[in-house]
């Protein structure tokens, strides 16, 4: 079957889909990027996504070039056609377009494109008895813009799967951050808690808050490593990994190194929630 993308406006064949070589996302990594799960068909809470969308936009000076509702059926399409009766994960990238003498960004030459596929699903192993984390002392360049500067990440994938991690954990000066694609939670005498301030309060970590809240004590606020350390249990949030236990961080086990009683019961909320919606 041959995928189809969004670009610029139109529906088109992946394989067919061109850049410009001056585009400022390629030149100088200006632009920005979101990822949207959809069930059954549906881009999921597309409007949350949208409307972080267009404040990362405007952090960057970037005009959006397409409307949310021609932006949503497009999407649409593309999960029809790219991964029909499945979940399916969207990627949806704006940038500063044809650069002017090669590094200056001029509004109105946007690149607007989407891509959707059938969602790689992680292993069942990982949400069954947990995943572990490796940190690395990183502060994300405008945290709280979901930019498409992943240099970082990208550098440490080797030593990620070398340590046999699922994702890298950032820190910065004794504080928790997020992981490379996902926000961190921990839990302590049964109250939940995330980090409040630099970094990307992603759509997920928004419903599993909203979800925390209506069972147990909820936070937004600093944490320290010695918090995360000795934390009772600890998991992660992401459009394309729902809820994940966390069990251990460098090699140091987490709560009794397995998924405790208020991970497991937020992910079986989160799993409804997302069946209702």
């Amino acid at each position: 079957m041959e995928l189809l993308c969004y670009l610029n406006g139109s529906i088109m064949p992946l394989a067919e889909a061109k850049i410009g070589i001056t585009d400022l996302g390629l030149l100088r990594g200006f632009g920005i990027y979101q990822g949207i799960t959809a069930f059954s068909g549906e881009p999921f809470h597309f409007d949350d996504h949208w409307e972080r969308f267009e404040k990362s936009a405007d952090a960057l000076g970037l005009a959006l070039p397409r409307s949310q509702g021609e932006v949503r059926h497009a999407l649409r399409t593309l999960i029809a056609r790219n991964s029909p009766g499945r979940r399916a994960s969207i990627r949806l990238v704006l940038t500063g377009g044809a650069a002017k003498g090669g590094l200056e960004h001029v509004p109105g030459r946007e690149t607007l494109f989407a891509t959707a596929e059938p969602t790689a699903p992680l292993a069942p192993e990982l949400y069954e008895h947990g995943a572990s984390l490796i940190t690395h002392e990183y502060e994300r360049f405008m945290p709280e813009s979901k930019t498409t500067h992943y240099i970082t990440a990208v550098m440490l994938q080797p030593k990620r799967k070398e340590a046999g991690a699922l994702e890298i954990l950032f820190t910065k000066n004794g504080r928790v951050l997020e992981c490379a694609t996902s926000n961190v939670f921990v839990v302590k005498d049964g109250a939940v808690y995330t980090p409040g301030a630099d970094v990307l309060k992603g759509v997920t970590r928004a419903i599993t808050l909203a979800l925390a809240e209506k069972a147990y004590p909820t936070h937004e606020a600093a944490v320290l490593l010695p918090a995360l350390f000795g934390a009772d249990e600890a998991f992660i949030t992401s459009s394309f990994k729902d809820i994940v236990p966390v069990v251990a961080v460098d090699g140091r086990i987490i709560g009794g190194g397995k998924p405790g009683p208020v991970t497991r019961d937020l992910m079986k909320r989160f799993t409804a929630y997302a069946h209702a919606h």
